[in-house]
């Protein structure tokens, strides 16, 4: 059983229990990668100057962030910059961000990982039947079936190391991204614990790994998708074998829904880790926690039938009634409910969103295309047995899973779910007008802020250093100069439509500008991060406080709203999934997930219910329309002199 004391990053992230060929394709140059560079501090503080310039109401206010950049730059600063430089140059050193951004961004986190770690994807409507009628009646056990075996000759191709590496660019000579992160999908799973979480994970041959979970009414389920000899049971038998769970659930005497103990699983990270290890005292719970723990994911089966977006995103994101019937510590998780519909939970420690995509990407299209999973020419229709799962409760684990209820049902409770999905133009209208369609779609929420909110915020996009050993996110920083600029003077009516368009490139540049340096790992976020944490460990406390509080660089009130993300914003690519989201990162802020599709733009804006994000989805239809109506505009002009 895993303890609940936390154990060396090292031990339990380094060491990663895998059967991966390390010379298979898919971590052939793995070795050759470089390391993540360390940006000079002189290039940081004065992208960091800039960005507070942006945002400073009083030009005094950015005077003064400039003149404490540059004595910190003159004093600590070159300090900790030389002690990060040193940290970087170890020799065992692959990251130097890797181990305090894994503890400090996610397991140290102490909040429920639901809302503001978590996030979703729902799918279109999966066949019901191996014909893929569109009339077929909902079978929640063939797509749960479907989505398993899918899932499964996905795995294959991981475990085997046949998935082809992801480039930075658009052909091999650009460089191929780290892979390392595909080693934490299948059979993993977070684990609570003080001061902070770790995770698990099973080799993918161990006896134990060979299975996947069910949880129907909060009960939970093995289901085993091969046989003693490592053949592969048949989609069939595995659709069989879910039924069974349905099956046991239908009468009215055992249809009632058992203590949700996955409830605990989505609550405050300190309160479930004293929780989990009341469980694990009951050696009777071991088998059940293990067996959770080391499955290769998690099927959910809801009883609700939701029909309408909005309402399907909502449910995905947060479970509402069923949030029990879930172990949200587990990073691949999928959701079928009665009606049939399903989608996607991911848990973000340890992987971040694109290699969850890519999974999802190729489950939804196998399946949408009418192609039935096959993972071997041995498999096998005997149906494979289902165990229950049971936990042993006493008196103080059924108190804590009450207590549990309410306070997931608190935490859920403010926040609201937004949609849209712009249909005037996507990406392919947007490159007629030789417009990056990121960049462009940026703007758009610069645009609709100013519009909703009047001023402007700290704006976060994600984007991807895996061209780096171990490398994850950096953030770039949407709101610039440039940007104030192009959205002040494209709401002012006396401006032409000359200026705003030459104003509108001006941001389009600077953003396209920024979006590289992040992707080469010069950020300025990260960097400031690692700074920060030196100060915690070589730094006396009263040098500290000198950095971090008072008249500190890092304490002035520009610099913590310039990095204060109102706007959170990440982009990912699901052809299938008309439903994709997370929750915003700051108070009064906005999460704002979006997809770019080839003539549509998707939008979900999450935020708190205080927050006007009916009216933010509104502007931003109405910036979307304000732009290309600028673009057109410019372009009939050049027409009617020619």
């Amino acid at each position: 059983m895993p303890p609940v004391e936390t154990p060396d990053w090292h031990d339990w992230r380094m060491q990663v229990p895998t059967v991966i060929p390390t010379d298979s394709v898919m971590f052939r140059n793995q070795h050759k990668l470089p390391k993540l560079p360390l940006p000079k501090l002189d290039d940081t503080l004065s992208r960091l100057v800039r960005s507070c310039e942006a945002l400073a109401e009083r030009p005094e206010a950015a005077q003064q962030v400039k003149r404490k950049a540059e004595a910190f730059e003159q004093g600590p600063g070159s300090k900790l910059q030389t002690l990060l430089d040193q940290k970087r140059g170890q020799p065992e050193m692959r990251n130097w961000l890797a181990r305090d951004w894994d503890e400090q961004a996610y397991m140290a986190y102490r909040d429920s990982v639901v809302i503001n770690v978590s996030y979703y994807f729902g799918f279109k409507r999966l066949p019901q039947s191996a014909q893929a009628s569109p009339n077929a009646k909902p079978d929640p056990a063939y797509v749960a079936a479907s989505i398993a075996a899918t899932a499964l000759e996905f795995r294959q191709l991981v475990t085997q190391g046949l998935l082809e590496p992801e480039l930075v660019g658009r052909s091999p000579e650009d460089g191929e991204l780290c892979m390392e992160s595909y080693k934490w999908a299948f059979n993993a799973c977070r684990v609570p614990a003080s001061p902070s979480d770790y995770a698990v994970k099973t080799r993918e041959d161990d006896p134990a790994a060979q299975c996947f979970v069910v949880v129907k009414r909060n009960r939970f389920y093995r289901i085993p998708f091969a046989d003693e000899q490592g053949r592969p049971y048949s989609t069939e038998a595995l659709r069989q074998a879910i039924q069974t769970v349905i099956d046991a659930h239908a009468s009215a005497s055992s249809s009632a829904a058992a203590p949700p103990v996955g409830i605990l699983t989505g609550i405050n990270r300190d309160h479930w880790a004293e929780a989990y290890g009341h469980l694990a005292a009951y050696p009777a719970n071991i088998p059940s926690i293990r067996t959770i723990q080391q499955s290769a994911f998690v099927i959910c089966l809801d009883e609700a039938e939701p029909t309408e977006i909005v309402d399907f995103s909502r449910k995905l994101w947060t479970g509402e009634k069923e949030a029990g019937n879930r172990w949200w510590d587990k990073p691949l998780q999928w959701v079928v409910y009665r009606n049939g519909e399903s989608g996607f939970i991911g848990e973000h420690s340890c992987m971040d969103g694109t290699p969850t995509a890519r999974l999802n990407d190729y489950l939804s299209k196998r399946l949408l295309s009418g192609e039935s999973p096959v993972r071997s020419d041995h498999e096998i229709s005997r149906v494979p047995a289902v165990k229950d799962l049971p936990f042993e409760l006493d008196a103080t684990s059924k108190q804590q899973i009450e207590a549990a209820e309410t306070e997931f049902a608190e935490h859920i409770k403010p926040y609201d779910v937004h949609y849209t999905l712009y249909t005037r133009y996507g990406k392919e209208g947007i490159k007629k007008m030789k417009t990056s369609p990121d960049g462009w779609v940026q703007m758009l929420f610069q645009m609709a802020y100013y519009l909703t909110f009047h001023r402007f915020c700290g704006t976060y996009e994600a984007a991807q250093t895996r061209r780096y050993q171990l490398g994850r996110t950096e953030t770039v920083r949407i709101l610039t100069p440039e940007v104030v600029a192009f959205v002040k003077a494209v709401v002012d009516e006396s401006a032409s439509t000359t200026d705003k368009l030459s104003l509108f490139r001006a941001a389009i540049a600077q953003h396209g500008k920024d979006m590289k340096l992040a992707s080469a790992g010069m950020g300025i976020d990260r960097h400031l991060f690692g700074l920060k944490m030196l100060t915690g460990k070589e730094f006396s406390d009263a040098d500290r406080k000198a950095v971090m509080e008072g008249d500190g660089l890092f304490a002035d009130p520009l610099v913590q709203a310039s990095g204060t993300w109102k706007m959170s914003t990440s982009q990912i690519y699901i052809e299938n999934a008309p439903s994709y989201g997370w929750g915003p990162v700051a108070e009064g802020g906005l999460g704002i997930p979006y997809m770019i599709h080839p003539h549509t733009l998707q939008l979900t804006v999450t935020c708190t219910n205080d927050v006007p994000g009916a009216e933010f989805v509104r502007n931003f239809e109405k910036a979307a329309d304000l732009l290309m109506d600028l673009h057109e505009a410019e372009a009939g002009q050049k027409s009617a002199r020619l």
